[in-house]
């Protein structure tokens, strides 16, 4: 377990706020711990936040195809037709 030892304030906007809440709650962790995850992808300090970030994806069990069937898909998505 990490341990810490600096505090900062940063004010956030009532959705702001909102939006890590029910994250937080969805993930089982604390708001903080969320931020803090936050912070580590955006600066990288993390090493494991991109074995998180693949896992996260690789979650989401979307759909995957042949890269030029996807590229053909989402370019007629963008041109308004599917």
């Amino acid at each position: 377990m990490r341990m810490y030892s600096e505090r900062t304030q940063v004010l956030l906007s009532p959705s702001q706020l909102a939006q890590l809440k029910r994250l937080a709650t969805r993930k089982g962790q604390s708001v903080g711990a969320v931020i803090r995850d936050a912070i580590d992808a955006f600066v990288g300090s993390a090493p494991a936040s991109r074995g998180r970030a693949v896992r996260s994806i690789l979650s989401m069990e979307a759909p995957v195809d042949d890269w030029a069937v996807m590229k053909e898909q989402i370019q007629r998505s963008q041109a308004g037709g599917e």
